[in-house]
């Protein structure tokens, strides 16, 4: 394939001497896993259809969902069966199950490769109309892909034409060759900077210890992204688009913020959490108006539509979880401590178990509620045993509580809501 693709001799040949129509099916092992899948959803729904007949006591969900199963795999079997690409001299058709699509080659623009998990997918751009998406699925030959690889790049010419407009830009420097040399020095620093940036966020979210400086580390990560926009001038961007030679580092604002509110919902128990999210968004906004500064050289539509996703993304994790853990770490007044029963304890399920005790109601916890605790803390206490929880009124005036073991005195501990 690097030959067809690299070789325009070789594909000339290779097209001048194939026979037409071709014709292009999924390979064996793609038809097999879908019919598999298919199979079991067909198989799945059957039985769930069949169960809600036999039983009528049995939910009346079960009927629907079977239905669905069964249509599912249905579509799929009859999708996989029917779907087929044919390659003309001059045309290529792609049918589907409901559609068919037929482009002549001096209808394409051009080509473009979308990255995937597994094997890029070709996608034709029409002249007019939607592009043309080949599933990698399809079994292809030399033929197929000279063929498509005689197309324009899209992609390539869209690297290059930023390329050439950076080149000439005077503000990075006296020549174009000083130019690009800046160019891959802030790519460079992009690269340090994005390897950092995943080093310190999953310490972080993995084993925050030593805690208050890892928290501090991550909290200054999205001022550090700012602040190399702002030295590289433009080089470095937030949003560039996709083939846009300039390196992006949007991850040093996005990740920080989801780790330091990951931390503050795991590591924090507080009860004041709507005030929590509203100044969250004040303490945020400091952040978001630097990165729009930085990153002044957008269109105003583009820009309007980053600060929404800056607000979303990164405002409201970024600041709730600077505001919750300042709160906390930085609180050194002293605590209402109130006595409380354990009610019951469990262990989450999913990605990442969490153990949790469920308290009865306390102090201003009036409902009762359940909270987040270590493994060794939850091991050690049973149901039913008497716990405090100590009431904090915070750094910042946002309460917050934490569960420990009661002392051997019951002096100054609450036994009802104050």
């Amino acid at each position: 394939m690097d030959q067809v693709f690299g070789d325009t001799g070789y594909r000339q040949s290779v097209l001048a001497s194939a026979s037409y129509p071709r014709t292009y099916r999924y390979s064996t092992a793609v038809r097999w896993l879908i019919y598999a899948i298919a199979a079991a959803m067909m198989a799945g729904g059957i039985w769930m259809v069949f169960m809600q007949i036999r039983q009528a006591s049995a939910p009346a969900v079960f009927l629907w969902l079977g239905m669905t199963a069964l249509g599912l795999g249905l579509f799929m079997a009859a999708s996989c069966t029917v779907a087929c690409l044919t390659l003309r001299a001059d045309a290529i058709e792609v049918r589907r199950l409901f559609s068919t699509r037929r482009l002549r080659r001096d209808e394409i623009e051009g080509r473009r490769l979308v990255p995937t998990r597994g094997k890029p997918i070709s996608v034709l751009v029409a002249r007019s109309g939607p592009p043309l998406r080949l599933d990698s699925g399809y079994r292809g030959d030399s033929v197929l892909d000279a063929w498509i690889a005689t197309l324009p790049d899209l992609d390539r010419q869209e690297r290059d034409a930023s390329q050439a407009r950076l080149a000439a830009d005077r503000s990075y420097g006296a020549s174009p060759q000083e130019r690009l040399s800046r160019l891959a020095t802030a790519r460079q620093f992009a690269k340090v900077a994005q390897v950092a940036t995943l080093a310190v966020s999953a310490w972080a979210y993995v084993y925050p210890r030593p805690y208050l400086p890892v928290i501090a580390l991550v909290a200054l990560l999205p001022w550090c992204a700012v602040a190399l926009v702002g030295w590289s001038r433009g080089l470095i961007r937030f949003d560039t688009t996709r083939n846009d030679v300039r390196p992006n580092i949007a991850i040093m604002l996005i990740l920080p913020g989801v780790v330091l509110g990951v931390r503050a919902l795991f590591d924090t128990h507080m009860l004041d959490v709507s005030s929590v999210l509203e100044y969250g968004v004040v303490v945020g906004l400091p952040l978001l108006a630097a990165v729009m500064l930085v990153n002044g050289r957008s269109d105003r539509t583009r820009a309007s539509g980053w600060g929404v996703l800056l607000l979303a993304f990164v405002a409201l994790p970024y600041g709730a979880g600077v505001l919750s853990l300042s709160d906390v770490l930085l609180d050194q007044q002293p605590a209402q401590v109130f006595s409380t029963q354990v009610q019951g304890k469990y262990i989450s399920s999913g990605k990442h178990p969490q153990p949790y005790l469920v308290l009865a109601p306390w102090g201003p916890e009036t409902m009762g509620d359940k909270v987040a605790v270590s493994r060794a803390y939850y091991a050690q206490t049973p149901v039913n045993a008497t716990v405090c929880a100590a009431l904090h009124p915070g750094s910042v005036k946002l309460r917050w509580f934490d569960v420990r073991e009661c002392p051997s005195t019951t002096a100054g501990i609450h036994s009802a809501k104050p």
